[in-house]
């Protein structure tokens, strides 16, 4: 795990609602650390036998911390039983009528806390695989014995600790649904390079390129490198949480020297972030941009460095995020701009900077003859009583819209300081148009978008269908 998992253990109530220090409270036995009001279990069995064994075993104020809550038979209440009783944990007989191993995915990704399930095996069925694929925390076979009932707290205990240890780990995405995974497989999609810029400074530019990253290389789960470009000085490794130590400007110290970039050493480079998600960290002091690994021959060494850089890079991942400075005057940025298959131009709905942009923009395509069909406009902290309407921005800036973010707030502060992107927290209209973007470089991301809104979802009940259809 990395610093940013470490951080949002230490300083956050994470989750599955367990602060550091409540973690720090909690007892510990055989079963390891638990929660001091207990952890709180439904027995969703068939047998009534089975279900006294657990209920003589577990009577209140036990020694295991387990808090018996209720038994449930009846499947299709189980979603519904758990959240609304605030169950930890669920012991599981995949047997009981109305039970859906969809299910399970649903209670683990219940978004307040997670709901872990232990299998309870039935002695005829093969069972064990198809839990354990659809995301069981552990298992007891049936019907109970007393060394089953013995194991139980300690396993119980495990999975309800381990739930919440990846809940709070910025590597935590819900599970995609097999008609998900499919479609991934399936659905058209280009590898690409994309170099996220801005004409001007303060519009939000790293952040939306650091939640692109992670909505690729996190949640799509494809292998994806952000890399900070930027030269007056990049704040990548801080936003996420990465160590600096290897970092671009120890990257094209390397290039300098040898005169060539080869995959190994651009990998000893990269620090891993979570799920398939790697980060180049940019010059860690501003002065190193100005070393001769960058601007040696006028900046041609710079611009040598990038190409290789790329071009090995593309080799490597199947998305390369460049979050490059607005200064075209820097050969480097320059570079990246003209090499990138795709440039994502960010600009907020406030009148002077858009003048500037269209200004840049002109120069850019007119003298520099840059293509313009690689580049997209991305509005972001938009508001419609900015004053400025969408249509208008497309109008003076003359690129195409991919997607609109609006305005936040204290949103994405809060999420930089507390070095976890706000992708990987609950959705909101801000998400959904980070997501909008990514969908644009990556469209079977609107799958696995759709499926992590529908995983914390109640299944509706005859009643709730029923007023479901009068609303409509």
């Amino acid at each position: 795990m990395n610093a940013q998992g470490n951080t949002a253990k230490q300083n956050n109530v994470n989750q599955g609602g367990v602060s550091a220090a409540d973690e720090a409270s909690r007892p510990k036995g055989d079963e390891g650390a638990v929660g001091a009001a207990g952890i709180r279990v439904i027995a969703c069995l068939r047998d009534w036998n089975d279900v006294q064994q657990l209920t003589v075993s577990f009577p209140p104020d036990n020694p295991h911390s387990i808090e018996m809550l209720t038994w449930c038979q009846d499947g299709s209440r189980l979603f519904q039983d758990a959240i609304t009783l605030e169950a930890d944990a669920v012991i599981l007989d995949p047997t009981v009528p109305g039970f859906s191993l969809d299910d399970i995915p649903r209670l683990y990704n219940y978004e307040e806390r997670p709901i872990v399930v232990v299998a309870a095996l039935p002695p005829a069925g093969d069972w064990h695989e198809s839990m354990y694929g659809a995301g069981a925390k552990g298992h007891v076979q049936l019907p109970l014995s007393e060394e089953a009932v013995r194991r139980l707290p300690g396993i119980v205990h495990r999975a309800v600790q381990t739930a919440l240890q990846e809940r709070a780990s910025p590597g935590y995405i819900p599970q995609v649904a097999p008609e998900v995974a499919r479609a991934i497989a399936t659905r058209g999609w280009q590898r690409a390079s994309v170099a996220v810029w801005a004409a001007k400074g303060g519009v939000g530019k790293t952040a939306v390129a650091e939640n692109i990253a992670v909505l690729l290389g996190v949640v799509a789960n494809r292998k994806t490198v952000l890399v900070d470009l930027n030269m007056a000085g990049g704040n990548v490794h801080i936003h996420l949480g990465v160590l600096p130590k290897k970092n671009v400007f120890s990257l094209a110290s390397v290039y300098e020297f040898r005169k060539e970039l080869r995959a190994r050493e651009v990998q000893n480079h990269l620090s891993p972030y979570a799920g398939n998600l790697w980060v180049l960290p940019g010059v860690p002091r501003q002065y190193m941009a100005g070393e001769s690994c960058f601007v040696a021959n006028e900046g041609e060494q710079g611009k040598l460095f990038i190409v290789a850089l790329m071009d090995c890079l593309r080799e490597m991942f199947d998305f390369v995020i460049l979050d490059l400075g607005q200064d075209l005057n820097h050969k480097m940025h320059l570079t990246a701009l003209r090499g990138a298959d795709l440039v994502l131009v960010v600009v907020n709905p406030e009148t002077a900077g858009l003048l500037d942009t269209h200004e840049v923009l002109d120069s850019l395509f007119e003298h520099v003859q840059l293509d313009r069909s690689r580049f997209r406009l991305v509005i972001n902290r938009f508001h419609p009583e900015a004053g400025i309407s969408r249509k208008e921005i497309v109008q003076v800036l003359g690129l195409p819209e991919i997607g609109v973010i609006p305005e936040a707030g204290m949103a994405v502060t809060a999420s930089l300081n507390a070095k976890r992107p706000l992708v990987l927290g609950k959705k909101c209209d801000v998400t959904d148009g980070l997501a909008q973007v990514t969908a644009s470089i990556f469209p079977p991301l609107t799958d696995v978008w759709r499926a992590k809104g529908r995983l914390g979802a109640p299944r509706k009940g005859l009643v709730g269908r029923m007023m479901e259809a009068l609303s409509t």
